[in-house]
């Protein structure tokens, strides 16, 4: 259902749901995800403990629609990568979403990856079992299949590799290189495009 088909009333409590949600993910990126009460959220949401509990029944169940929401939001990211490119040019595409991701969506970022108590989410199980963690594994298959990388390499190394690469880039670009005047997504497609060619060659 869109926007323009939800009543007046559904419109508004969509914008508080999206508040709340936004308030508690800065309040997570802040204290932790347990470090907050639902009663700051709701000071924070000009919004009273009260009614907050019309959308969230604890802050169990608030914590786990902040990090569906970060996953789902990133998995769109990663799935919107045509799959029917050449398999280098869609591993390179997969590296720069995922960079892209980080530095257009900082707070979502950091949550689904820096945050250590969030680690135990069913959400990230889905991640790494069935989710855009498996679209990596793919992208690196297809290059191993077309020839477009060593087989000298093993397919759990080079995925641990381009993963490690990629976040390393993003995190690095969002925790410190924010501020500076310089196209880092540019410069993240030179170094990824020099990492793919190297992988063809046997070391």
């Amino acid at each position: 259902m869109t926007e323009d088909e939800l009543t007046p009333r559904e419109r508004r409590a969509a914008r508080t749901r999206e508040t709340i949600l936004d308030t508690a993910r800065q309040m997570i990126s802040e204290q932790g995800a347990y470090g907050f009460s639902l009663r700051e959220v709701a000071r924070r949401s000009d919004y009273s403990p009260a009614g907050l509990y019309e959308y969230f029944g604890n802050k169990d169940e608030l914590v786990g629609a902040v990090i569906e929401q970060s996953f789902e939001r990133f998995s769109r990211y990663m799935r919107s990568v045509p799959a029917d490119l050449p398999p280098r040019t869609y591993l390179l595409e997969l590296g720069m979403t995922y960079i892209r991701f980080a530095i257009e969506n900082p707070q979502h970022f950091m949550l689904i990856f820096n945050t250590p108590d969030l680690h135990t989410h069913k959400a990230e199980d889905e991640f790494i079992t069935e989710g855009t963690h498996h679209l990596l594994v793919q992208g690196v298959q297809r290059c191993l299949d077309a020839g477009e990388i060593s087989n000298h390499y093993q397919l759990d190394d080079l995925v641990f590799a381009a993963w490690a690469t990629v976040h390393g880039m993003s995190t690095l670009i969002i925790s410190h290189l924010s501020q500076d005047n310089h196209d880092w997504l540019s410069s993240s497609r030179t170094m990824l495009e020099a990492w793919c060619r190297g992988l063809s060659q046997s070391p």
